[in-house]
């Protein structure tokens, strides 16, 4: 039904032509070169002449309405290494504070951990045994009920007790399914028509999990293990008592032909007013396998609430590369980059 193998290729043409897609993060080591990806313009800006026998046939153009992916590609498309848009999430959380709304950093989506593990679809969600699980839009259940008689997942009893929830053309027409894993307890039953924050359940460790937690999933467009993307994205930034307002950063690093980097290593680092540095974040580009960017963003990164402020990135590829942004309260920022 969809085309994920092709996801990041489609949406990097739409994205490259906006931003030029023009190395202007500082650089060091090798002299700088610029690299520019102009040729794929051609693509975008082509379109099908009329039939050659129909030469009394006139064209007229209606008003298109503009999507969800043209407003967000346009809104991100400064030309310049970092652009930020107000980011409303399509989601809510599945956890109300004063549980624990946070998205655990350690096994992110589309990693493999330490290198150890299978590459994550999902992200988890650290509450203790028993906390309340509650639906993050109104849709349909389409499934409840353990995993062990069918491929929900990689394997039987990968999920263990499991809630899915379909939201019918919540995105561009297309349907989300939210997939809620490891539950000790299920309290609804398929065919069930929730509202959001409805409870679906409660926190456990059925299936394959290391301990409590909920492991959330977002499959887009087809309810199948092969088309996840990453929920971080699908969420607004957190705002709780607890954090305060945060923002969220996203992006996308290719090589000079155009080619993601898969499972680079990557530093960013919040700085204060001094440009000393308060915090620092270790985390990979995307592994390449099984793993899909979000329909209008084509990125291979991703770090959620993050407190807004100053930052330096900085990637190593034969020379260091750095950009430097400032992230503003209830924003996506996104990085796009091109490496020589």
């Amino acid at each position: 039904m969809r085309f994920f193998s092709a996801t990041l290729i489609l949406i990097f043409i739409l994205m490259v032509p906006l931003s030029g897609c023009v190395v202007t993060a500082r650089s060091y080591g090798l002299p700088e070169q610029e690299t520019s990806l102009e040729d794929d313009q051609e693509l975008i800006s082509s379109t099908a002449a009329l039939p050659g026998d129909s030469i009394n046939q006139v064209a007229t153009s209606t008003p298109c309405e503009i999507t969800e992916i043209e407003k967000i590609v346009e809104a991100l498309s400064c030309g310049e290494n970092f652009c930020q848009t107000d980011w409303t999430g399509w989601l809510a959380r599945p956890f109300t504070y004063p549980d624990r709304e946070r998205i655990d950093l350690t096994y992110p989506y589309a990693s493999t951990g330490d290198g150890s593990l299978a590459i994550h679809h999902g992200v988890e969600f650290p509450n203790p045994h028993g906390t309340l699980i509650h639906a993050s839009a109104q849709g349909e259940v389409i499934y409840a009920g353990t995993d062990d008689e069918g491929f929900i997942g990689p394997y039987n009893n990968f999920y263990g007790n499991v809630v899915i929830i379909r939201h019918p053309g919540l995105f561009n027409g297309e349907d989300l399914y939210a997939l809620y894993g490891h539950l000790s307890s299920i309290e609804v039953s398929q065919g069930e028509h929730i509202g959001i924050g409805d409870i679906l359940g409660r926190v456990g460790a059925s299936g394959v999990a290391g301990g409590s937690h909920l492991h959330f999933e977002v499959r887009y467009g087809l309810n199948d293990y092969a088309h996840s993307t990453n929920p971080v994205l699908w969420f607004s930034p957190l705002t709780n008592q607890s954090t305060g307002e945060t923002g969220s950063l996203a992006g996308i690093i290719v090589d000079r032909y155009g080619n993601p980097v898969w499972e680079a290593a990557v530093t960013l680092q919040k700085l204060n007013e001094n440009g000393q540095v308060e915090k620092t974040y270790y985390f990979m580009t995307y592994a390449q396998e099984g793993t899909n960017p979000h329909p209008a963003l084509g990125e291979n990164f991703t770090l959620p609430d993050l407190p807004p402020g100053d930052y330096r990135l900085s990637f190593v590829a034969g020379k260091l590369y750095e950009v430097f942004f400032t992230l503003d309260p209830g924003m996506l920022g996104f990085i796009n980059l091109c490496v020589n």
